[in-house]
Order: C-alpha cells, then sequence, then structure tokens
C-alpha cells in the first residue's frame, strides 16, 4: 500500500502538516492530536514533530497494525469514524484528517463530530479533493470512487459548525492515471465560544 501511494507521488501527510505548523500554535509539546483516518500512519512521523500525544482512528484492522509498527501513536481506534469523534468530546487540541474526507459527500456532519471532539479553540486541519463542477450540492462522486467538493460548499459546512478557516492552499494531491490530482488543504479553528 506505502509503495503504491509512493508510485503516485503522493504527499498530502507531508503537506497538511507542513500547512499546520505554520499556520497555528499548539497549547505545547503535549497537545492532544487525532489522526482521523490514519490508515497506515503515515501522518504520524510528520505529526511526531508537533506532539507525542497522537491518537489514530481508522476503520481497517490490518491498516492499524501497519501504523502500531511506526510507533508514532499513543492509541491506535478500530472504529467508524464519526461515531469515535462523537464519544470523546473536548478530547483534542488538533484533528487531522489526509485524504480520508474523500470518502464522504456530505461534510455537514463530518465537521459537526469534529466540533464535538476538539476543544473549544482547537484546530481542523483535513484535504478534498478539488471538483471542477460539484452542482448545487457542493461535491460530486468521481469515477475513483472518491468524492470531490467545492472549497466554498465546505467553507459553508465550517462556518455552520462552528469554525472559522485559518488557512486554504491548492496542492497535488497525488498522480492518477498520469494526471496529477488537483485538491484542497483547510485549516480552521473551533470558535472559542462554541459548546
Amino acid at each position: 500500500f506505502d509503495e503504491t501511494l509512493a508510485r503516485l507521488e503522493y504527499r498530502t501527510p507531508e503537506l497538511l502538516t507542513e500547512l499546520v505548523a505554520r499556520s497555528v500554535d499548539l497549547p505545547g509539546e503535549d497537545a492532544d492530536i487525532l489522526d482521523a483516518g490514519c490508515g497506515t500512519g503515515l501522518c504520524g512521523p510528520h505529526l511526531q514533530k508537533l506532539s507525542s500525544s497522537i491518537v489514530g482512528v481508522d476503520l481497517s484492522k490490518n491498516m492499524l497494525l501497519r501504523a502500531q509498527e511506526g510507533g508514532n501513536y499513543m492509541e491506535l481506534v478500530e472504529g467508524e469514524l464519526l461515531a469515535f469523534m462523537r464519544s470523546r468530546p473536548a478530547s483534542f487540541d488538533l484533528l487531522i484528517s489526509a485524504d480520508t474526507l474523500v470518502y464522504f459527500g456530505a461534510l455537514e456532519d463530518v465537521f459537526l463530530a469534529a466540533q464535538t471532539c476538539l476543544r473549544p479553540g482547537a484546530f481542523l486541519a483535513f484535504s478534498l479533493e478539488r471538483a471542477d463542477d460539484a452542482g448545487e450540492d457542493g461535491y460530486v462522486l468521481t469515477h475513483s470512487g472518491r468524492y470531490a467538493h467545492d472549497f466554498d460548499y465546505a467553507a459553508a459546512c465550517l462556518r455552520a459548525a462552528g469554525f472559522r478557516v485559518l488557512a486554504e492552499e491548492s496542492a497535488t494531491l497525488r498522480i492518477e492515471l498520469n494526471n496529477p490530482i488537483d485538491g484542497i488543504l483547510v485549516v480552521a479553528q473551533r470558535e472559542e465560544g462554541e459548546d
């Protein structure tokens, strides 16, 4: 799996954590981080530069076994992402989700669950595939079976869930069928007054 991603020039975990490092001040080296959809743990080495208190959650037991081998996570949990986030209210200072929200069309429930698990003033960082024509929904299912999103739609969902966007960058997420996949990297902050 990791070798396949290398051939696809997959750099989203690195690019997203670099954007976080440039955009936010976490509350110290023991900041609590959730790697949402951690897979084999590709974000882990990059997140270690920010904090050693990292929890990973993923649906795949086999992926989590690979993530465990890296030794970057304090805790790894097998489970459905939204249910996990809802089960850990006000537990994290940063939620990072690299190449996971592409498996969700509508983002409203995702961002509400993120708001639940983040402390007031905490940060949410994620990647999306950019939609050229998302239509009225704000997202579209692509030929790859992943969803691509319109940034304006994602920003509206963030505002509705009590977040404000701090940073947004375009990026090439990977190469697929010899074509670059255009994406969006986003860092947002949970508003202090939201409960």
